[in-house]
C-alpha cells in the first residue's frame, strides 16, 4: 500500500502532496551515502585523516581545545557521526539535537548572523571561517557526541577535493539523476531537472517565517542540509539505499552502527535511528531527519517508509506522536492480517 497525502495551507493555497519541501538535516544523509560511495570506489577512506583533503586555510586552528590543536586527530569517522568535537552551526532551540547555545563573543548565533543579511551567499569555507573565529569545539576527536553542521559542511569541502566537481552537481550525478529525484536540488547551487508546478513553502522557526528560496544566506548549510525535495523522491533514495543499490549491504551496516546522541535518538553515518518505544523494537525505524521536521524514515519490523514534513521547528512532539500511531496503525493492519 501506498499513500501520499498533504493537509494545511501555504498562504492560503492547499499543500499537494507532489509538492516540494525544504528537507534540512535530511540533507546530511545524502552527504553521508555519497562519502560511502566514495569510499567502495577507493577513493577515500572512512578512517583517512580529514588533513588529506582540505587546505591549509581550512585546517589551521579548526580544532584547538584547552590550548591543544587535534585538527590532525579528525578523521572522515569523526564527522560522519557527530563525534569530532567540532561545534555546531544551529544550536540551541533552533537546532535538531543540540540544546547548547552556540553564539559568537558579541552574542549572535549563526542563524542571527544569516538571517540578519538574507542577500549574502555563503560558500561553505566561510561557514567554517565563521566557526573558527566565533565558536568552540567541545571535546577532543572520538571523546564524546555533539551534533555538528560544521563537520558536514566540511565532509561537503571533501567530496569537491575528492570528485574535483562542486557538491551540488555530485549530489545530481550520484543520486538525483540515476535515481530518477527529478524535483531534487540543493537550493541555492542547484536546480531541478524538472520545476514543479508547486512553490516550495517557506519554513517556520518558531514564529518566524522564511523563503528559503529568497533567502540566500541560507546557502550557508551546504552540505548539512538545505537540499529541497519531494516525499516520492525521498522515498525513492531510501528504498534505493535500503535495498543496496547505493552501497553494498556491508558499507550499509557500517553506517548504521549506532551511537546513542540523546534520549531515544542514535546516529550512524548520516543516519539517525529513533526509538520511541525502547521496549518494542519493531517501532524504531531510521534514515534521515530534519530540524523543520522533516522525516524520510524505515521501519524494518513492518517494512514501512514514512517521509514528509511539518515545515516547522516547533513541531518535534508532534511529529514524533505523527510516526509512532503511524507505526501503531501499520501494526494493527499487520495483526488483523
Amino acid at each position: 500500500m501506498h499513500v501520499n497525502l498533504a493537509a494545511g495551507e501555504v498562504d492560503q493555497d492547499p499543500v499537494e502532496p507532489d509538492q516540494p519541501f525544504f528537507t534540512a538535516s535530511i540533507g546530511k544523509t545524502f552527504t553521508a551515502t555519497i562519502i560511502a560511495m566514495l569510499a567502495e570506489d577507493g577513493k577515500l577512506r572512512f578512517d583517512d585523516p580529514i588533513s588529506l583533503y582540505l587546505p591549509e586555510e581550512i585546517l589551521n586552528g579548526l580544532h584547538v581545545y584547552r590550548g591543544s590543536d587535534y585538527t590532525d586527530d579528525v578523521r572522515i569517522r569523526h564527522l560522519l557521526t557527530h563525534t569530532s568535537g567540532l561545534p555546531h552551526l544551529l544550536g540551541d532551540e533552533y537546532g535538531l539535537f543540540s540544546r547548547r547555545k552556540e553564539e559568537s563573543p558579541d552574542g549572535k548565533t549563526f542563524f542571527d548572523v544569516i538571517t540578519e543579511d538574507s542577500e549574502r551567499h555563503w560558500e561553505p569555507e566561510e561557514t567554517i571561517d565563521w566557526a573558527k573565529d566565533n565558536l568552540h569545539p567541545h571535546f577532543p576527536p572520538g571523546n564524546g557526541i555533539f551534533y555538528s553542521d560544521v563537520g558536514y559542511n566540511l565532509l561537503g569541502l571533501i567530496i569537491e577535493h575528492v570528485t574535483e566537481q562542486p557538491y551540488h552537481r555530485i549530489l545530481h550525478e550520484y543520486l538525483f539523476e540515476p535515481l530518477g529525484m527529478e524535483h531534487s536540488y540543493l537550493s541555492q547551487f542547484s536546480e531541478p531537472a524538472v520545476h514543479s508546478d508547486h512553490p516550495v513553502p517557506p519554513v517556520y522557526v518558531g514564529n518566524q517565517r522564511f523563503d528559503i528560496e529568497r533567502y540566500r544566506s541560507f546557502s550557508g548549510w551546504y552540505a548539512g542540509g538545505q537540499t529541497v525535495n519531494t516525499s516520492e523522491d525521498l522515498l525513492s533514495f531510501h528504498q534505493a539505499l535500503t535495498a543496496g543499490r547505493l552501497v553494498a549491504q556491508e558499507t550499509l551496516d557500517e553506517m548504521t552502527e549506532w551511537r546513542k546522541l540523546t534520549i531515544g535518538v542514535d546516529y550512524g553515518y548520516g543516519l539517525v535511528r529513533i526509538r520511541p518505544l525502547p521496549l518494542l523494537p519493531t517501532y524504531y525505524a531510521w534514515g534521515g531527519l530534519g530540524a523543520t521536521n522533516a522525516v524520510m524514515l524505515y521501519n524494518p519490523g513492518y517494512d514501512t517508509y514514512l517521509v514528509g514534513s511539518f515545515n516547522q521547528t516547533a513541531s518535534r512532539q508532534k511529529a514524533m506522536r505523527f510516526i509512532f500511531r503511524a507505526l501503531r496503525t501499520v501494526s494493527k493492519i499487520e495483526a488483523e492480517g
